[in-house]
């Protein structure tokens, strides 16, 4: 018996190192499908910096090279039910690759964070023989770290995030993740399917995924560059926009280079709303493409 048991815990570990890898395959593809994507309101795509004066796509991508190893690295913890701590150890060092790649610019700060999470809750999904799909990514996510994220993870003052959430009290991506991707569980990844169902295209569900996270987050980018006022008219942008069909529509191109337009004229970009996008590309890809290694 005792040896048919170590059989077993060598199998498994076997599998989890091939299927960590899958995961970070996945992560990272969603990272570059992410900043792949044109005509993306005041971010950074292969066309266009956006709003941003000191990135461009080669920047983002060498960013993306720069994080290889991360995310199947986290995923194992998560498998191997390592500590807080391990994971928190795991996204600074990854953390510190990437600034040294792009000359100490955060291209990827929020995709580490997000993303990081979403892979080590993968890893216990696997652990357990659970389905990966994202409901129960995310269940695993609250049951292990939730409380972790809120009450042990030291938060800087000094950051944007945290200075929007003392002087507004919104919200910020540590209590996005903690709460276990509600927007994406419940808004995103169907808004994304459904558009999907609809038109075929990958990039066009995207699109219509980035504008509904944006009219339904409050994005402490925008804040932080724009006020509490930028954000209310970028939200009704968005909303005004998904109302009359969104990419549905037929002069949705023309709707969204206004929208561009305005983003870049006020320095305005939806950077969290683009994390997570990539972590709802990234469950879509987990449901679709890893889903029948049980």
């Amino acid at each position: 018996m005792h040896s048919n048991n170590s059989v077993l815990v060598t199998a498994k570990s076997t599998t989890i190192h091939r299927l960590a890898a899958q995961v970070e395959q996945l992560a990272l593809s969603a990272l570059h499908d992410e900043v792949s994507l044109e005509l993306k309101p005041g971010l950074v795509c292969p066309s266009s910096v956006g709003s941003h004066s000191d990135m461009d796509y080669a920047l983002f991508q060498k960013s993306i090279r720069a994080m290889q190893g991360y995310y199947a690295q986290i995923c194992q913890l998560g498998f191997a039910q390592r500590p807080f701590s391990h994971l928190q150890q795991s996204g600074l060092h990854y953390e510190q690759q990437m600034l040294k790649a792009t000359a100490q610019i955060n291209t990827h700060k929020g995709a580490i964070f997000n993303l990081g999470f979403a892979c080590a809750a993968v890893g216990q999904c696997i652990k357990k023989d659970l389905p990966l799909n994202s409901a129960q990514i995310c269940q695993q996510l609250i049951q292990n770290w939730q409380s972790d994220l809120r009450y042990s993870l030291a938060r800087n003052p000094l950051s944007h995030g945290q200075q929007m959430r003392k002087k507004y009290g919104i919200a910020g991506a540590i209590e996005l993740v903690a709460d276990g991707f509600q927007i994406i569980q419940h808004q995103a990844l169907p808004c994304y399917q459904s558009t999907l169902l609809a038109t075929g295209n990958h990039q066009l569900a995207a699109l219509q995924t980035l504008v509904l996270l944006i009219s339904q987050l409050s994005d402490t980018n925008i804040v932080w560059r724009g006020g509490m006022s930028a954000l209310f008219i970028v939200q009704e942008m968005a909303q005004n926009f998904l109302n009359q069909g969104g990419v549905l529509q037929l002069n949705w191109q023309t709707q969204l280079h206004q929208m561009n337009q305005y983003f870049t004229e006020h320095r305005l970009s939806p950077g969290g709303s683009a994390d997570l996008l990539g972590v709802t590309l990234f469950f879509y890809k987990v449901e679709h493409e890893l889903c029948h290694h049980l």
